[in-house]
């Protein structure tokens, strides 16, 4: 079986991320991008938990990759753009309190930019995977090996594929939690 590696190096999160393909393990959302939950009524939604904070995010990816056409662009930097321009800020970090989207391109570094090298003020940190190769079908997720910084507990981290969306959470044990894998809908 052929594996295919793929490797981030981001001074946010101080780590490497090793992504190792074997394919797809059939694991999170298959709901298709431009597909909207109906509305409950009001007893439904006293009953239904609280979003996760991965899950609050999964709808700001759906959004972004519906409003820039995506499947048949293939507009990485107008998604990036779009995720900062429509991101409300509404997804808090539990332990620290921050609420801002950091969203880059995985070529981009910041390692010599001094205010990039702390997480503290970030709640979601998105990657976006812009080769036109790499496919979040053909990545095997529990192989993702990954550091964080103590401050990154409580980050939704998010890696854009162009063919969907790897979402999680970071728990205060520094272990994954909440993990969405989200494909994208082709549009005809």
């Amino acid at each position: 079986m052929v594996k295919i590696k793929l490797i981030l190096i981001t001074i946010i999160i101080c780590g490497v991320f090793l992504l190792a393909g074997c394919g797809d393990n059939g694991n999170g959302s298959s709901q298709p991008s431009g597909v909207s939950n109906s509305s409950q009524n009001i007893q439904g939604a006293e009953n239904k938990k609280e979003k996760t904070n991965a899950e609050k995010f999964l709808e700001y990816a759906i959004k972004a990759a519906d409003l820039r056409n995506f499947t048949k662009t293939g507009n990485y930097a107008g998604v990036i753009k779009t995720l900062r321009d429509i991101y409300e800020d509404d997804i808090v970090n539990p332990y620290t309190g921050a609420t801002s989207i950091y969203a880059m391109n995985r070529t981009i570094s910041y390692i010599d930019n001094n205010d990039m090298s702390v997480t503290r003020g970030y709640s979601v940190d998105c990657v976006v995977i812009d080769d036109y190769m790499t496919q979040l079908k053909d990545l095997d997720t529990s192989e993702v090996v990954y550091c964080v910084n103590p401050e990154s507990k409580g980050m939704v981290f998010a890696f854009w594929f162009m063919d969907g969306v790897y979402i999680y959470e970071i728990d205060e044990n520094g272990q994954k939690i909440n993990e969405i894998k989200h494909f994208f809908e082709k549009e005809e």
